[in-house]
């Protein structure tokens, strides 16, 4: 544990909570990419020019893409929080290494192991060169096009681990992001303009995503250009999830110097949810583009989807980082069992369930029957989930403390008297 000030000349020891209904909160983003990969697999999306058979059913189904844009704000919200205290409260940075250690563990081991069988099981005949197994190990298969999927060089099986790339991007550059924010807040004294200059900046970079989501979809690029699925689209979540952990931080080190949009949260998380939902809705019955299809939007609709993702996962993530504020309805939802245990397993389920797709199918699309593929899909993702998390992931996570204090088992930073 390490000391914190919290501005009145008052200790508080830095320590860490385990949070079960963010665990929850990520195995219901993984069931949401597997249900939108499984429904565009069976045609229930419209894609190639297919148009789906039930338009509403095909748009709900389609809009649970919004899991990778949860995953993305979780990350930024639980990896920046302890950086967001040092900064509001005084104390030291967390140290790069133990940091940088801490992530490679939790997300290569799996990662690695899924290459090993999916490279030479699915794509041995494609592969002719040792800079095609090195890409994709390196995480680097994302930045190069070559058409084999979306415009880059995505493995079969590996088609949904561009967003992993992402993922690896974002961990990378967030100590170098945290100080510049820290640098930047510490020229103030008092704490709530020290959350303004931490918030402030990552507005800019929301817009940044915006940007890059109006570049990549103009009509001179083409469908699936390669840059779509680079890190520069999807900033704006990590930023808004960064924005959350500094407000999060801020509620426990200075309650009365949160904003009040941030105080109303915490007072009524319900209704904040019951509003994510009216969001969804309205992502589900978007007036522009075609809802139910999952062909590349143009620039109007790519914009107005990006905008409802944003506030989609604000709204449902926000009440989740209030410190000590939970409802019983958040915890029956997010907190049972049943959650926790998705949650555990989610990064196997995301990483191996277009695997047991091919090996199911024997390819992407072309299925037929919905309800049986979810059935096969979803029981052989939770089985290699589960064997992954305890014969992988949980074995190395037990090598985290070698450098530096850390749990081997996940939570968050959080402050004590």
């Amino acid at each position: 544990m390490n000391n914190i000030s919290d501005g009145g000349g008052r200790a508080r020891e830095r320590t860490r909570r385990f949070f079960p209904e963010l665990e929850g909160l990520r195995g219901f983003a993984a069931i949401m990419v597997l249900l939108s990969h499984v429904a565009i697999s069976t045609g229930q999306v419209g894609w190639a020019g297919q148009p789906a058979p039930d338009g509403l059913t095909g748009a709900v189904l389609n809009k649970m893409e919004v899991g990778l844009p949860i995953f993305f704000v979780l990350s930024g919200a639980l990896l920046y929080r302890p950086f967001a205290l040092a900064t509001l409260g005084g104390a030291a940075k967390p140290a790069a290494r133990p940091y940088f250690w801490r992530r490679a563990l939790r997300i290569l081991p799996a990662y690695w192991l899924l290459c090993a069988v999916a490279l030479p099981l699915l794509n041995g005949d494609r592969i002719d060169g040792a800079w095609q197994v090195l890409r994709p190990l390196l995480l680097l298969h994302v930045y190069e096009q070559d058409g084999t999927f979306a415009g880059a060089a995505l493995p079969a099986g590996l088609e949904q681990t561009w967003s992993l790339s992402t993922e690896v991007a974002f961990y990378l550059t967030l100590p170098l992001l945290a100080g510049l924010l820290g640098w930047f807040a510490r020229g103030v004294d008092d704490p709530a303009r020290r959350m303004r200059r931490i918030v402030l900046p990552l507005g800019a970079a929301v817009l940044a995503g915006f940007g890059a989501v109006a570049y990549t979809h103009l009509p001179a690029r083409g469908p699936f250009p390669v840059e779509h699925l680079w890190p520069l689209e999807y900033v704006g979540f990590f930023a808004v999830g960064m924005a959350l952990a500094t407000l999060s931080a801020g509620a426990e080190l200075f309650p009365g110097a949160v904003p009040r949009p941030y105080r109303l949260v915490a007072g009524h998380p319900v209704r904040c949810w019951l509003a994510a939902l009216a969001v969804f809705v309205m992502l589900c019955l978007s007036p522009v583009g075609e809802p139910a299809s999952s062909e590349y939007p143009a620039v109007d609709a790519a914009l107005v989807d990006q905008a409802l993702h944003q506030l989609f996962t604000l709204l449902l993530v926000a009440p989740l980082t209030v410190p000590g504020a939970r409802s019983r309805l958040v915890e029956a939802v997010l907190a049972n069992p049943v959650s926790r245990f998705l949650g555990r397993i989610s990064y196997g389920v995301f990483l191996w369930h277009l695997l047991v797709f091919y090996v199911w199918h024997g390819s992407l699309f072309g299925a037929t029957g919905f309800w049986k593929a979810l059935a096969v899909v979803l029981a052989g993702s939770v089985t290699a989930g589960t064997l992954s998390f305890q014969l992988v992931e949980r074995p190395f996570m037990r090598l985290r403390p070698l450098l530096g204090r850390a749990p081997a088992k996940p939570s968050v930073v959080t402050t004590t008297r």
